[in-house]
């Protein structure tokens, strides 16, 4: 298998983990009344779905699955971003330890 094919499956996972982000984003202003982003986040965690499912041609399991914890960074930031949320030093020391995680996976894909 060339190296470039696991390089697809990894870029899709991120891509997945991105789209999680602004779907989660869009279900708490969901939560607070905006309906219509409930359907945006929902029509975000299909096209997630699809992706996801790409990338599991390109990647195993045992890879794609644990890289899926990109989605807690994708989330926190752009809540901080998006929702004004604060984020505490102790949560940036576990995003660092994600970030750390996913690296290692990524060495062995």
């Amino acid at each position: 298998m060339s190296s470039a094919v696991p390089l697809v499956g990894v870029l899709l996972v991120v891509v997945c983990c991105a789209i999680e982000g602004f779907a989660q984003v869009f279900y708490k202003k969901g939560a607070r009344g905006r309906r219509r982003f409930v359907v945006y986040g929902t029509s975000l965690f299909a096209l997630e779905a699809v992706l996801y499912t790409v990338a599991l041609r390109y990647l195993d399991l045992s890879t794609a699955y644990p890289l899926g914890s990109l989605s807690f960074v994708s989330v926190t930031l752009l809540s901080q971003w998006l929702l004004r949320e604060r984020v505490t030093p102790t949560r940036w020391v576990g995003i660092l330890l994600i970030l750390a995680g996913a690296a290692l996976v990524v060495m062995h894909a």
